[in-house]
């Protein structure tokens, strides 16, 4: 990585709105799985992390993301 951060993810990359959507969907579900086989606590805190973050760049409502 020649930025110096921890951040792997290219500068360049970017979604259009139906993909950020499907990715943000597919999270969302990986979430509710692994919240309903209780599993990998840190990791559904990470992923609803993300999702707050990608809905407050939409701008829209969080669903059921506490």
């Amino acid at each position: 990585m020649s930025r110096g951060d921890d951040d792997p993810v290219p500068p360049g990359f970017v979604l259009n709105l139906d993909e950020a959507l499907r990715v943000l969907e597919a999270l969302e579900d990986a979430r509710l799985a692994m919240q309903q086989a209780r599993v990998a606590p840190g990791l559904q805190d990470e992923l609803a992390t993300v999702i707050r973050m990608i809905h407050g760049r939409f701008g829209v409502e969080q669903g059921g993301v506490p």
